[in-house]
């Protein structure tokens, strides 16, 4: 499987992409690009991989990601439809002075801290989401200024968090590649039993050799990436159905109680029945 360095395409009458993309072309695997990148989800819902972060996205979520920032979005059902809003555009979009004028110091900080990726929420986010779709159906002169708007909203906006460690950065092909076949294989398998073992050989390395690579690459070790993606299966699941605690962690990929229950306080910070009662519709 070869990587996907994403190369959007302009037009001949736009210095930046602004469109909605979805299914089959909502699925990017493990990718990065030069570009800045606004993207507002419209359909579907599933895990978000961004740098070193590993969460949920569903409808509504809105991200600015930086230059060269590895991400991922994997849809929690493949037959779902998928999609989203999506705006592409380098720092240079508007000529090299750009970001030197007074006038844009703010969107300067705004643009340091999107290289850790902007997890965009509230007032703003709401904001944001009309003018982007305004925006997708406006051409010229107009559509430029929607642009420089949605900056200015986010460079004045305190409602984001940050996503990924700042130490995270883009690597080499063969590394996208290598990380979106782990990401893949624990997305497809998370509950059966992994072995480390066979995940290295999978990666053509060897038991500690993947250790240190995959700890290298998240910043956490492979068990622990795995919890994570148990447990958030299994929040999904105590909100939206009446299974059992005990039920929903063999279901999870847990073959144990106890350490189900010690992995989801860990991460949850809370038990899975007072996760259960306090978000069960």
């Amino acid at each position: 499987m070869k990587p996907h360095i994403q190369k959007l395409p302009l037009s001949e009458q736009s210095s930046f992409l602004a469109d909605r993309f979805i299914t089959p072309y909502f699925e990017t695997p493990w990718h990065c690009h030069v570009e800045y990148e606004l993207v507002l989800i419209i359909h579907s819902n599933g895990k978000r991989f961004v740098g070193n972060h590993v969460s949920d996205y569903e409808e509504g979520h809105l991200d600015f990601l930086g230059p060269n920032l590895p991400h991922l979005y994997r849809k929690e059902d493949v037959c779902m439809q998928g999609g989203s809003l999506v705006i592409h555009f380098r720092d240079d979009f508007l000529g090299s002075q750009f970001l030197s004028t007074p006038e844009m110091q703010k969107i300067q900080l705004l643009f340091e801290k999107s290289r850790m990726g902007l997890h965009v929420s509230g007032k703003t986010r709401e904001g944001i989401t009309r003018q982007m779709n305004q925006m997708i159906q406006e051409r010229g002169m107009n559509r430029l200024i929607s642009l420089l708007s949605i900056l200015n909203i986010l460079a004045e906006s305190d409602e984001y968090t940050l996503l990924s460690g700042p130490e995270f950065t883009g690597h080499n092909e063969k590394d996208n590649d290598r990380l979106n076949q782990i990401f893949d294989y624990v997305m497809d398998h998370f509950k059966d039993e992994i072995r480390i073992e066979e995940v290295a050989d999978r990666a053509s390395m060897s038991y500690a050799g993947f250790c240190r690579y995959f700890k290298n690459r998240t910043k956490k070790n492979f068990t622990h990436f795995v919890n994570e993606i148990r447990i958030g299966y299994a929040c999904k699941r105590l909100m939206d159905s009446n299974k059992s605690v005990s039920q929903i962690c063999y279901e999870s990929g847990f073959n144990n109680l106890t350490n189900f229950n010690k992995q989801f306080k860990k991460i949850v910070k809370c038990t899975p029945y007072q996760f259960g009662r306090q978000n069960r519709g």
